[in-house]
């Protein structure tokens, strides 16, 4: 009984940790939040805010980006859900499993597509690939490139750098900005019709309302104009990674077919 008890206590104990870790709204702060991963994801939101003057306070109206680790976790969907976030770039397999459980929400648009690489060994016959857990897509990009019956090892996205270094797998399909920092062969993801979707710009139906999210959608396109251009590129890479690119691994990342979108009228929820 004691065993049980203790187990219960700290159950509601990391409980609070994780609710007090993640940023509470505040009702009147007039500030509209986005959530964005740290990775070649939130690139956009990035530029968007710190380039394009959506975080200006005094012009843009006061404007507050929320990094969202690992965008497919629970966190991300229970922070729309729980109205902390209004809008939000999400992987596709996030973004389907928030619409299913929660009809307050859509997916506006693809935003990214093939920003998911394959890194390998030059010389190696892939046994085992690494992939971020709950990415669905992601097993399906190992197995378009390497066959259905390679073995994939899911784990945090934040472990597939050290599992490849370690040569715990002989590949991994991961993010391209961490991708570009590893050693070995970069593959891109199969060729399919308008390119592999990688992240969706999801929103709170009910901030479709407000003026502040049509000035949004308004930057958003010029930035996915900005940032498929190689000048742009380059330069908010470095702002926003302190990766220093090169042209010719701006050229390869043109060939892996990595390039912001936005279509209309986009998927809906």
């Amino acid at each position: 009984m004691k065993k049980v008890f203790a187990v219960l206590v700290a159950s509601v104990l990391l409980f609070l940790v994780a609710f007090s870790a993640f940023p509470q709204r505040e009702e009147n702060n007039g500030k509209v939040k986005i959530g964005a991963p740290d990775d070649t994801g939130g690139m956009i939101i990035h530029y968007l805010i710190n380039e394009k003057g959506y975080g200006d306070a005094e012009t843009q109206g006061d404007f507050e980006i929320y990094p969202v680790k690992d965008c497919c976790a629970s966190t991300s969907q229970w922070a729309l859900s729980s109205d902390l976030l209004d809008l939000a770039v999400m992987c596709p397999d996030a973004a389907a499993s928030l619409l299913e459980k929660d009809g307050r929400f859509e997916i506006v648009s693809p935003c990214l597509v093939n920003s998911d690489i394959v890194v390998v060994r030059p010389g190696v016959v892939p046994q085992k690939i690494g992939v971020a857990q709950n990415r669905s897509h992601q097993e399906q990009i190992a197995a378009g490139v390497f066959g259905p019956d390679v073995a994939t090892a899911p784990m945090l996205p934040a472990a597939i750098p050290y599992a490849y270094e370690k040569n715990a797998v002989d590949g991994v399909v991961v993010d391209a900005l961490r991708g570009f920092t590893m050693a070995g062969e970069k593959i891109p993801a199969p060729a399919v019709p308008d390119g592999h979707i990688t992240y969706v710009l999801v929103v709170n139906k009910s901030f479709k309302k407000d003026s502040r999210y049509h000035e949004f959608i308004s930057l958003f396109r010029v930035s996915v104009e900005e940032l498929n251009k190689p000048d742009a590129l380059l330069e908010e890479i470095m702002k926003y990674k302190n990766i220093e690119f090169t042209r010719e691994e701006v050229e390869q990342w043109n060939r892996l077919g990595i390039r912001h979108v936005f279509t209309t009228p986009g998927i809906r929820g």
